[in-house]
């Protein structure tokens, strides 16, 4: 079981980031947390608890900065947090995502 927090900076608020990263975690089978970073628009917090190979194999294609969806979301670096981040401190969770009204019309790659 790995833990792990970041923020990843690039075309990441607007544009269905969020989504798109926790729709992923949870096809992965992990539990996953994401916040937009209120004072920079260009950088978002995450986190991640599961599998160690899922969690590696989710980071190495964010970094690829390929766009992760159809509103290209994409990131341009991750930076690791030196601590973790509670699922519950974050906006949206794996564990709440489907409370919320995300438009219908994106495709998600990631």
């Amino acid at each position: 079981m790995k833990k792990i927090s970041f923020y990843v900076t690039g075309n990441v608020q607007g544009v269905m980031f969020r989504q798109t990263f926790l729709r992923a975690a949870k096809k992965r089978k992990l539990k996953g947390g994401a916040s937009n970073d209120a004072q920079d628009h260009a950088r978002v917090h995450c986190s991640l608890i599961g599998n160690e190979a899922a969690i590696d194999e989710m980071i190495n294609k964010l970094r690829s900065g390929k766009p992760i969806n159809s509103w290209n979301a994409y990131v341009e670096a991750l930076h690791p947090h030196d601590h973790f981040i509670e699922l519950s401190k974050h906006q949206v969770s794996t564990e709440n995502i489907n409370q919320f009204p995300w438009p219908p019309n994106v495709d998600f790659y990631l």
